[in-house]
């Protein structure tokens, strides 16, 4: 993950890198971003095929805990 943000927007204390999980399977995975709004699927859950699919990164505030999240 490149860094992206070194100040809180909030109360401009540091911030940290780092990510959030999903859980799928029994298996710790990072968070993804898929365009559009969510459709549901009867098989998956939700539709993503043929949407654009990006991992997310993440950064948290030291002080205040505000989450600042990127899909580049």
């Amino acid at each position: 993950m490149a860094a992206r943000m070194n100040t809180c927007p909030k109360c401009q204390a540091r911030m940290e890198e780092g990510y959030v999980v999903d859980s799928v399977h029994a298996k710790w995975v990072v968070s993804t971003w898929v365009e559009g709004a969510p459709e549901k699927s009867l098989w998956t859950g939700l539709r993503v095929k043929q949407r654009r699919v990006l991992n997310t990164e993440s950064w948290r505030c030291t002080a205040c805990g505000f989450l600042e999240t990127y899909a580049p």
